[in-house]
């Protein structure tokens, strides 16, 4: 459930964002909206408006978040590891919070602004922890580019049809095993297409 602030004469930013955040997870991103978020915090809607510039603003505030707290996690998965084990951490840390908070990895996955500098900043750091790894493999910049989108889409894949209960794994943690023994498998052997 939510954090539902008290209602007082200040709410910061800050809150109302992580209120936010936490409607999403509970209710779903596509049902984040200003009128839930202010009875959440006990304010007017209109309020919300000395904060965010409406739902369309509200919800890049949210994707910025889920992209720090994601960063911070991912960092703190690969910090000392190389190869298979940074990459199983990665994996492993990006599926849980994936599971944890679906609303917030929505906002990551669905929003999109390609010409908000500041979001691409917040996904880039994201990925050069993972970068990181697919170049400890030694793959080339074009390679590790090619990996990532490849990564990235069969692991949101897989945690997105856990989520919403779309595909029934027989056993999804078995499944989520075998998808990261398949990449490391290709990396470590050289089995990655252009690969040495």
């Amino acid at each position: 459930m939510a954090a539902r602030a008290s209602a007082g004469p200040y709410l910061d930013k800050a809150t109302l964002v992580r209120v936010a955040a936490d409607i999403a997870d509970r209710d779903g991103w596509n049902n984040l909206t200003l009128s839930q978020v202010s009875k959440e915090v006990n304010r007017h809607v209109t309020s919300l408006y000395a904060h965010v510039d409406g739902l369309e603003a509200l919800r890049r505030e949210v994707a910025l978040l889920a992209l720090d707290e994601l960063a911070d996690e991912v960092w703190k998965a690969a910090l000392g590891r190389t190869r298979e084990d940074a990459l199983t951490a990665i994996a492993e840390v990006e599926r849980a919070y994936a599971r944890a908070h679906p609303g917030r990895n929505a906002a990551i996955v669905t929003y999109r602004a390609p010409e908000d500098e500041e979001l691409r900043a917040r996904g880039r750091r994201v990925a050069e922890p993972i970068w990181a790894t697919f170049r400890s493999f030694g793959l080339d910049e074009r390679q590790i580019e090619q990996a990532h989108s490849v990564f990235h889409s069969a692991l949101r894949g897989l945690t997105l049809a856990e989520i919403t209960h779309t595909f029934a794994f027989p056993d999804p943690d078995e499944t989520f095993r075998q998808l990261i023994a398949l990449f490391v498998l290709a990396l470590s052997t050289g089995g990655w297409p252009g690969q040495d």
